[in-house]
């Protein structure tokens, strides 16, 4: 009997065990926040949010704070792994929204919630701050940020009668250029900074921020600037630039080509697509290169 008992017993366990390993096996509750951007996990951090449970993978300029070091990776920002996200199974998932046309059905698919998070510039960046300090009763580290970003803009922006008005061309290596409307995060930051976009947020309609237009329209919007940035491969697309605006005998039309009032909007001094809280390098190279009454900026940037 005493025998049969510790068998039992045994296979008591090993159903038990057995049984476990199946509940194991299955989706785990909810619990924390996952994202694919590195900006937000700074503002995260900045919030004093610990609940974080899943970050990108992919190595960016934006440094990942000290809480988060050994936090999940989840994939690379463009492409999250669903799967791994699926075991993590975090409440949300916050995503920047220029990547919702191109995620959300995956995120539905997987039974993951998502929130999309504007880093399309700087103010609709600080809007959706206030709405995470407001979710998860960060209210006033919030409103600090918002408090430190205001504050920053109103003492430092190019204060003028007469703004400057200025192109914005984003340069491709594969030969070929976009403008940029006030509708970008580029374009916030010159707005913000104190210049004037020839191209507003109104000339395109689908919120890219970005639109093809021929070299003869653009001359007559006569711009007292034409800054250049690019989307990637920096110095392949700035080097094609450069050469179409000092050869391209169409470019010495432009009376800021004539005046030397090019310049060069590069990733060392955090131009990039996205918003984050390091705008203020950016800003700053706005108010005090480009907009400033020093010399011309024709040298300024990236070789």
């Amino acid at each position: 009997m005493k025998g049969r008992g510790i068998i039992a017993l045994l296979c008591a366990g090993a159903f038990a065990a057995g049984a476990g390993g199946c509940a194991s096996g299955q989706r785990r509750a909810p619990f924390g926040i996952a994202t694919t951007s590195m900006a937000v996990c700074q503002i995260l951090d900045r919030l004093n949010i610990d609940d974080v449970v899943g970050i990108p993978s992919a190595a960016e300029d934006i440094e990942l704070p000290e809480r988060y070091k050994d936090v999940r990776t989840i994939g690379g920002a463009m492409a999250p792994d669903m799967e791994i996200l699926s075991q993590i199974n975090p409440e949300v998932v916050i995503v920047p929204r220029t990547l919702e046309a191109g995620l959300s059905a995956q995120f539905v698919n997987a039974g993951l919630n998502a929130r999309y998070f504007d880093l399309s510039d700087v103010e609709g960046m600080y809007d959706d701050i206030d709405a995470l300090g407001e979710e998860y009763g960060r209210q006033a580290e919030a409103a600090a940020l918002r408090e430190e970003y205001e504050a920053y803009v109103e003492e430092n922006r190019v204060q003028s009668d007469d703004p400057a008005t200025v192109l914005v061309l984003m340069a491709y290596p594969g030969r070929f250029y976009l403008i940029v409307t006030a509708d970008s995060y580029v374009g916030n930051l010159i707005s913000l900074a104190g210049g004037v976009n020839v191209y507003d947020e109104n000339y395109v309609s689908d919120g890219s921020g970005v639109a093809a237009v021929n070299t003869e329209h653009m001359i007559q919007t006569d711009p007292d600037k034409i800054l250049v940035f690019a989307h990637y491969d920096e110095e392949n697309a700035f080097k094609y630039m450069r050469e179409e605006i000092e050869t391209g005998e169409i470019w010495q039309s432009f009376r800021a080509v004539r005046e030397g009032e090019v310049y060069w909007l590069s990733s060392d001094d955090g131009f990039g697509m996205s918003a984050n809280l390091g705008w203020f390098e950016s800003f700053d190279f706005l108010t005090d290169t480009v907009f400033s009454d020093g010399e011309s900026g024709t040298d300024s940037g990236a070789e």
